[in-house]
């Protein structure tokens, strides 16, 4: 169940591994991002996700906009 966290918190999971990734079209994940995360546009996840995200137990973050 996806669950709306801060940035504290995001960094804290980030530092023990957790796999950020950016839900945003692949133009505007070019245009900005934050460090680390890798894109996986929403209409792509059913396709694409085994493939980036194989580790099934794996803590994942996403968002959808890049750092202000």
């Amino acid at each position: 169940m996806p669950t709306a966290i801060g940035r504290e918190e995001v960094e804290s999971l980030v530092r023990a591994g957790a796999q950020l990734v950016d839900v945003l079209p692949r133009e505007e994940y070019a245009d900005e991002h934050l460090p680390g995360a890798i894109n996986l546009p929403v209409a792509d996840i059913p396709q694409r996700a085994p493939e980036l995200l194989p580790d099934r137990r794996a803590r994942i973050v996403t968002y959808c906009g890049g750092p202000t």
